[in-house]
């Protein structure tokens, strides 16, 4: 008789009511956590990752989440004030973001929150923090998350097309927590326990008066002057990028008669410390009171997926990671991922399938290089860009990937490890000289054994111009990569495909290089299902680039998208097979002077389906519509 799996103890909820604090026999809380996400007890969302540390450290956490889905108000009478403070977070992705599409059109779900309803608050930490003020008089109020700490600093808004101030000056907040939170966290915690002040932490922002500002702090344009200055932003945007390390300079902008200082990040993370963060007793569930609104959508992508790291050596333009995680990889020990494989193997509904096992970019793990893991900046050289920097330990770090992904398969319970996560394909050729360009072995254990039918790539583009403006690897590379791909593919007798992100609009893009990339495709008679319009979001070079029509770190200017029509007919490029985007693809074939694509174009159409088509995703909405998560992706 087969032995059944013992199951994993249930951890409890933190209380996200009254009545759930008086469950744990607890009469106050010490540190109340507020989100717009609904309460998802998984280490992929951010705040109960926060609420899991701090109650390990024998902090009494509630979580007000979604507040705002009582109408009458109530929601936000759920908990009581807390001893300590109240943590601030819009949710696990920006407010404007989860709320808007690129063409600024109202998105019809949210999938962060029960049910998949939309509700909540544009630029909701600054409607969250004015709601804690009202609500919890005298409390310290601490910001932080995706949204706030990208805008930090002044910041271009798109959704109203302008600059705007410090989000911290605008929520009138008592500090702001910018990168990953658990350190910073618990010192505050600790800190306003023993009523000590929160002046000059690592990883914050203060507001404070100008004569509190440190004699060797670097004093970048101040917002008023941004304002009449559009190429300030190059200066703000470098000061940034040059200071972004431990030993970096505290930076100080002023606003009118205030000035927010930026503390440097902290030291990374070390392996013991990240191993802690992913080792707590998470449910992986969401909280039952949202099971009544159809659950919380978010969770099902990555329920059985395990985070093996942190952090990007990708320097892409569009993405604020490295502003946010950092460029170091911080990752998790071997044994720490196999003891949550075996505690997902354990859980009574698990069905034998870890649907991934990757962080920001999969094959990043264990990747590193002295400089970075000590935390020290490396502005003269970028780490994959125009190829990949020799100081990085790719070959060790990839075997070691592999015979992780080895380990986790022969856990007891688990039948299929994928991954999932993005894969950076330039990173899985070796780098040292006796093989230097060879595919590494883990290329063949992917394709073999991780890949679930489609490999998610992000080539972004085929345009060289493009692609250099993106700080991403040349087509070639990826053409180069591909070739592989399939010839292993039809060599194992596999019927797997490639999942190719790409984006349009992105600065720097004319017509004409929409077309390269167009040509690229009709040549492989491939019409991506989804394709992501650009977003200047803050604190990337991209978004400087945007706005002031010049790269900031050469100087170069550059031509700038922003009209919607030519942002559809680029749009309409990638996705020509769409009987209603016909006619866009010859309107921009025609502005192009690429009227020799016309012919190619119908002779593509009628031809039908690639020999080798990727079978359609099921209930997946196209277009504007598209989920977040399918339309952004590294790797």
């Amino acid at each position: 008789m087969k032995q059944a799996r013992a199951s994993a103890p249930r951890a409890k909820f933190l209380p996200r009511t009254l009545e759930q604090m008086r469950e744990r026999g607890w009469d106050e809380l010490d540190v109340l956590l507020v989100t717009g996400d609904a309460y998802v007890d998984h280490p992929s969302f951010g705040v109960p990752a926060i609420g899991r540390l701090l109650e390990k450290r024998g902090y009494r956490v509630g979580i007000l989440d979604v507040p705002e889905l009582e109408p009458d108000g109530s929601g936000w009478k759920r908990l009581p004030k807390p001893r300590l403070w109240v943590g601030v977070s819009a949710g696990t992705i920006d407010s404007m973001v989860t709320n808007y599409t690129a063409s600024k059109k109202i998105r019809h779900q949210d999938v962060y929150r029960p049910g998949g309803k939309p509700g909540r608050p544009n630029r909701a930490t600054i409607a969250y923090t004015a709601q804690v003020r009202h609500h919890f008089p005298g409390v310290p109020v601490v910001v932080g998350g995706l949204e706030a700490g990208p805008r930090r600093l002044a910041y271009y808004d798109y959704w109203e097309d302008k600059l705007r101030r410090s989000i911290l000056v605008d929520a009138k907040a008592d500090l702001l927590v910018w990168g990953m939170g658990e350190r910073t966290a618990v010192e505050v915690s600790e800190r306003i326990a023993r009523g000590e002040s929160l002046r000059g932490m690592a990883n914050t922002c203060e507001l404070v008066k100008p004569e509190e500002v440190p004699a060797d702090a670097r004093v970048v344009p101040a917002f008023e002057d941004m304002l009449a200055d559009v190429d300030l932003q190059i200066a703000l945007f470098n000061a940034v990028r040059e200071e972004n390390r431990p030993d970096g300079k505290v930076l100080a902008q002023r606003h009118g008669a205030r000035v927010v200082l930026q503390h440097p990040p902290l030291v990374p993370s070390t392996q013991q410390e990240v191993d802690e963060y992913y080792d707590l007793p998470y449910t992986r569930e969401w909280h039952p009171d949202h099971t009544a609104a159809g659950g919380v959508p978010a969770l099902e992508p990555v329920r059985w997926s395990i985070n093996t790291h942190r952090g990007c050596l990708a320097d892409c333009t569009f993405c604020s990671i490295t502003f946010h995680q950092g460029r170091t990889i911080q990752s998790r020990s071997v044994e720490s991922v196999l003891r949550e494989a075996a505690s997902l193997s354990g859980m009574h509904d698990f069905r034998g399938t870890i649907t991934d096992v990757g962080g920001p970019t999969a094959n990043m793990w264990g990747m590193g290089c002295k400089l970075l893991e000590a935390g020290k900046g490396c502005l003269d050289r970028d780490c994959l860009s125009p190829d990949v920097c020799p100081a990085l330990r790719v070959d060790t770090a990839s075997e070691g990937y592999r015979r992780l992904l080895s380990l986790v398969s022969r856990t007891k319970g688990v039948k299929h490890t994928f991954v999932s996560s993005g894969i950076r394909y330039d990173m899985l050729r070796s780098t040292k000289s006796q093989t230097e360009g060879e595919l590494l072995p883990l290329h063949r254990q992917l394709v073999e054994q991780h890949t679930s039918g489609r490999m998610k790539l992000a080539p972004e583009h085929a345009s060289p111009d493009v692609l250099k403006l993106m700080n991403k690897p040349s087509f070639e590379v990826y053409e180069r990569y591909e070739e592989d791909y399939k010839s292993t593919c039809e060599e194992m007798g596999k019927d797997q495909h490639l999942v190719n992100y790409f984006i349009v609009g992105h600065p720097g893009t004319t017509m004409k290089d929409a077309v390269v990339l167009f040509e690229r495709l009709l040549e492989r008679n491939y019409s991506p299902e989804q394709v992501q319009e650009f977003i200047p979001l803050p604190m990337t070079r991209a978004c400087v680039q945007y706005t002031t029509g010049k790269d900031p770190i050469t100087g170069a200017a550059l031509y700038v998208p922003k009209g919607g029509r030519e942002r559809r007919l680029q749009k309409a490029l990638v996705r020509w097979k769409v009987p209603e985007n016909r006619k866009l693809v010859l309107e921009a074939l025609s502005e192009a002077g690429r009227e020799d694509l016309v012919d190619p174009f119908f002779r593509a159409l009628k031809r039908g389906g690639p020999p080798r088509r990727m079978p359609a995703r099921k209930n997946v909405p196209e277009g504007d519509d598209a989920p977040i998560d399918d339309l952004d992706t590294c790797g």
